[in-house]
């Protein structure tokens, strides 16, 4: 069976806490230990991919720059940045120069792959010009849109309902009341997460998934796809699901899935019931364990943050 995350067990009314209860610091600090052996946090699992795939169906644009480890640890970092230099009068603006030095002791990247990714960031509408520049013009500061802010608002605010389902707190309730404390929370959460020695080398069974700029939205679509985590002769079985379904839902080639799905077949993570992957999806427990375990450093993370402004 897998490891940590199962459904959770039915309580009586009377013995469950009220949601949102609790204060935002009320409990222990949640670790990713005690996260991924929670019992609901297959649950919160199943939530946060509904969010993420929502957000990727109603803005594409935001969930593509979010959805390899790559892209997300950029996408993540230049928000933060971005934020503290508009909400801060000392703060530095966010230049190709500042990004890459606050990435380069983390993440493998030159200047030149990171100047297309901003690029790519304002071109759909992520990030713009300062209407009232800092400083020198010609570094090419750029700063957050309204679309981005949105899109960050309520990535923070999934996770801290997420976070909530684990432990009764209020911590959605606390960052609705105080529009601030998501992005303050979010620029720490980076800082973390950028420097956590496991979040940075994802596990080999993830690795290519996360290798690829539509590899996340991928794994999350099969995380909602599981109803349970009952194993059957060592698999997990998902609903049936063809390649070219998930191609035309997500708006990738099939031969681009095709690629990802092949080398999760050869190492057994993954596969179909029936030949020429026809009939049910199933996933191994090692598989789903490995992508609980790295969502569970995540929220760990995000934990942190709160905490550090909360």
């Amino acid at each position: 069976m897998v490891e940590g995350p199962q459904m959770p067990p039915r309580r009586p009314v009377e013995d469950a806490p009220e949601f949102g209860s609790r204060s935002p610091n009320s409990s222990n600090a949640l670790s990713r230990d005690a996260i991924a052996a929670n019992p609901n946090f297959f649950a919160t699992q199943k939530a946060v991919a509904t969010m993420l795939l929502d957000v990727q169906a109603q803005t594409p644009r935001i969930a593509r720059h979010m959805a390899s480890h790559r892209r997300w640890l950029v996408s993540q970092t230049s928000f933060a940045l971005a934020m503290q230099a508009k909400t801060g009068p000392d703060a530095p603006e966010l230049t190709p120069g500042r990004l890459l030095a606050a990435l380069t002791p983390h993440v493998e990247i030159n200047r030149k792959t990171l100047s297309q990714y901003l690029g790519e960031m304002e071109v759909h509408g992520l990030l713009a010009p300062p209407s009232e520049p800092k400083g020198d013009g010609r570094l090419r500061p750029v700063t957050t849109t309204l679309i981005a802010e949105q899109g960050m608002r309520r990535w923070c605010e999934g996770h801290l309902h997420c976070l909530d389902m684990l432990d009764g707190g209020a911590r959605l309730a606390a960052a609705r009341n105080d529009p601030d404390l998501p992005f303050a929370m979010q620029r720490h959460m980076v800082e973390i997460i950028r420097a956590d020695p496991e979040w940075r080398a994802p596990p080999p069974s993830m690795a290519h998934f996360l290798g690829s700029d539509t590899g996340g939205i991928l794994l999350h679509a099969l995380i909602r796809m599981l109803t349970d985590l009952r194993e059957t002769d060592g698999r997990i079985y998902l609903e049936p699901v063809s390649i070219a379904a998930l191609a035309e839902q997500f708006l990738i080639s099939v031969s681009k899935i095709k690629r990802m799905v092949q080398k999760a077949e050869e190492a057994g993570n993954l596969g179909w019931e029936l030949p020429r992957r026809r009939g049910r999806l199933w996933l191994s427990p090692g598989f789903v364990r490995d992508h609980f375990r790295r969502q569970a450093v995540k929220f760990e993370c995000v934990e942190r943050g709160w905490r550090a402004v909360a």
